[in-house]
């Protein structure tokens, strides 16, 4: 029996020390697969937050439009008033130098008649008839020019003499009068010609601050421009921003969709099919419906129409209604939305200024805004659409008929 048991616990210690060894090794296979697991799920992390990072460094294609064109509008802006502040200050320069032409024209005048008086003076003594005006000196110094000493003497009687006397204070006072205005004439006209010196000064300095702004605005222009050369060289980034662009005609839509719900008891619209008035004087650049690029082979549907017209051009409303809409749009630029009730709505876009607020009532041929390149598009026009309860309509089927 011991011997059984002998061979039972020898039988254990070799089987133990045929499996320690394996156990440790798979412990730490188990510990080595462990680690692994822990590094692959630290790279995910990484590899989670490199993409994050990514996404967030991503700009929008129409976001980045949106930003030049912003900073175009903020430039222009700037440009109008700096031109309004030249204006202003060539208006003052004109003033002012009206003012020196007449003060130059009176010193003129009084030196003329101060040159006969000190000439006269030197031939025959101190005037007596000096209560002329400076105008008024047309005669010649031998017949203007008495001895005051002689006047005196000729006094028949005391009244008489005392009349020559405050004759003589007047005339004195007179022309110390005129010496004292010529005196004053001349600091005015020097101080005018110091405030014209530093109004052509900030009108210089108007000026290169203007032209400084006007490089910026050709340089924002260029970047735009290049922007969307970019944009119709690649297949991916034109396709990126036709599903942008898709995705804001969405957003439009579903703005009308929710101001459907607070319905404008206007009437009329319907009855209008080839009747309405062009929203602005242009001509059309880009019809409304699907097309084919030509590059990309790519299928596009339009909303609306491009009319092309003057940068800065009136747009009008091309029927009575409200707006429901007015503002920035990506994609759209500056846009304004007029519903005209029983589900029709008029959306002009790519506007450089709006004229209007949300909610206001307008009537028909009322000004909207001016044409702009706020959107998509390099050059200016105006995008104009007609919509039936969300759902886009070919604008040409509304508007009166041009005649080619």
């Amino acid at each position: 029996m011991s011997c059984c048991r002998k061979a039972a616990v020898s039988s254990l210690i070799l089987a133990l020390l045929l499996i320690v060894p394996f156990l440790i090794y798979a412990d730490s296979d188990v510990k080595s697969v462990k680690r692994k697991y822990q590094k692959i799920q630290k790279e995910i992390k990484e590899k989670k937050k490199a993409i994050k990072k990514a996404k967030e460094k991503e700009v929008s294609i129409l976001a980045e439009i949106e930003q030049v064109s912003k900073e175009l509008e903020k430039i222009k802006k700037e440009i109008k008033a700096q031109k309004r502040k030249i204006r202003k200050i060539r208006k003052r320069i004109s003033a002012l130098r009206g003012e020196m032409a007449k003060l130059s024209r009176r010193i003129k005048i009084q030196r003329q008649y101060l040159t006969r008086k000190l000439q006269a003076i030197q031939k025959y003594g101190t005037s007596s008839r000096g209560l002329l005006a400076p105008s008024a000196v047309t005669v010649s110094p031998e017949e203007d020019f008495k001895e005051p000493l002689l006047l005196m003497l000729t006094a028949e009687d005391l009244p008489q003499l005392i009349r020559h006397l405050q004759y003589l204070k007047k005339m004195a006072e007179y022309e110390y009068n005129i010496l004292n205005d010529y005196s004053e004439n001349l600091e005015g006209i020097k101080q005018k010609k110091q405030r014209l010196s530093a109004l052509l000064a900030k009108l210089n300095a108007e000026k290169n601050t203007l032209l400084k702004k006007e490089k910026n605005l050709r340089s924002n222009k260029a970047k735009k421009r290049q922007l969307l050369a970019s944009v119709r060289k690649e297949r991916y980034l034109y396709k990126r921003m036709l599903s942008e662009l898709k995705a804001s005609a969405r957003r439009l839509r579903k703005i009308i969709e929710e101001s459907e719900k607070a319905r404008y008891a206007l009437k009329g619209f319907s009855k209008m099919k080839r009747r309405l008035p062009w929203p602005v004087n242009g001509s059309l650049a880009l019809p409304y419906g699907s097309y084919k690029d030509p590059r990309f082979k790519t299928p596009v549907f339009r909303n609306g129409i491009h009319i092309r017209a003057k940068e800065g051009a009136i747009v009008k409303a091309v029927y009575p209604g409200k707006v429901v809409f007015a503002d920035w749009f990506r994609g759209y630029g500056k846009v304004v939305i007029v519903t005209h009730g029983e589900g029709y709505y008029t959306v002009y876009a790519n506007l450089s200024e709006i004229f209007l607020s949300k909610g206001d009532i307008i009537k028909g041929g009322e000004e909207i805004g001016r044409v702009g390149e706020s959107g998509t598009l390099s050059a200016p026009a105006l995008y104009f659409e007609v919509r039936y309860k969300g759902k886009p309509l070919n604008p040409l089927h509304w508007l009166k008929k041009r005649r080619s």
